[in-house]
């Protein structure tokens, strides 16, 4: 890339630089000066709203809309995690770092779709992974903050529920699934989860290692609704997505029978 390439280049994602920049600098605020907390979330929020109408174009639409919740998502996620773990200085950074990646990809092709109104499929499965990433992270926040709080379930329940119900519509958005059918996956998935959080919330397994499993039964069941509203959804696929699903059941028995039952027999 020449030099009036980088200059273009930078131009263009000018926005996107300078909202990384100001990120930057807020989050390093959140670990070094932590009493100021709740002023610090406030500019959080209204940084990323007045960036998300600047980058969809000065207009407040869906898209801009989705670009904030995204965003938003991903730095609370992160945030949280900060608030909630014990890390050193160094783990901080890679934390801080890490959270300014995924906001820069998000809104990178964000930007890149408001620009060509459409996206294209790198973007669709990056960001796929990326929400999946904000989701165990968003989700260990949660089990921790009700922890330490000592918190009502309810409130676990409903902060996942609705990170879950913003993962599906941005699915469905990303890969053009049908709308119509958008509130009845949530509904079943909702359900799902609600389940699957009562057993999480008394099992004695490690937080981490819950999100795990619960973050890999999103995956499965987004990736299967999408496969089966696209119409490509084969006995093969149904049948590797149930072996999957029984592999990573068995691997916390399979764990505790190895490192513990045996030793102490």
């Amino acid at each position: 890339m020449n030099k009036v390439g980088k200059l273009n280049w930078l131009w263009r994602y000018r926005k996107i630089l300078l909202l990384e920049a100001l990120l930057l600098g807020v989050l390093e605020l959140f670990y070094f000066v932590p009493g100021w907390l709740a002023w610090w979330v406030l500019i959080l929020i209204a940084l990323i709203a007045l960036f998300g109408w600047w980058i969809g174009n000065l207009k407040f639409n869906k898209v801009a809309w989705l670009l904030v919740a995204e965003v938003l998502w991903a730095v609370i996620a992160g945030v949280g995690f900060l608030t909630f773990s014990l890390l050193s200085l160094l783990q901080v950074q890679l934390i801080i770092a890490l959270i300014l990646i995924l906001t820069w990809f998000i809104a990178y092709w964000h930007q890149n779709h408001i620009d060509s109104k459409q996206w294209n499929l790198s973007a669709i499965n990056w960001l796929g992974l990326i929400d999946i990433l904000i989701l165990f992270m968003a989700t260990v926040t949660l089990m921790l903050a009700v922890q330490f709080y000592s918190l009502s379930v309810f409130w676990l329940i409903l902060g996942v529920v609705i990170q879950l119900v913003l993962a599906l519509y941005l699915l469905f958005w990303r890969q053009g699934l049908p709308y119509k059918k958008f509130w009845l996956y949530a509904v079943l998935l909702t359900l799902i989860s609600e389940q699957l959080i009562w057993i999480m919330y008394s099992w004695h397994k490690n937080i981490y290692l819950k999100t795990f499993l619960f973050v890999v039964v999103y995956y499965l069941y987004s990736d299967f609704v999408a496969h089966y509203l696209r119409g490509n959804l084969t006995v093969k696929i149904i049948f590797e997505y149930i072996g999957i699903a029984l592999f990573l059941i068995l691997i916390p028995f399979l764990f505790d029978w190895v490192f513990v039952l045996i030793p102490n027999i």
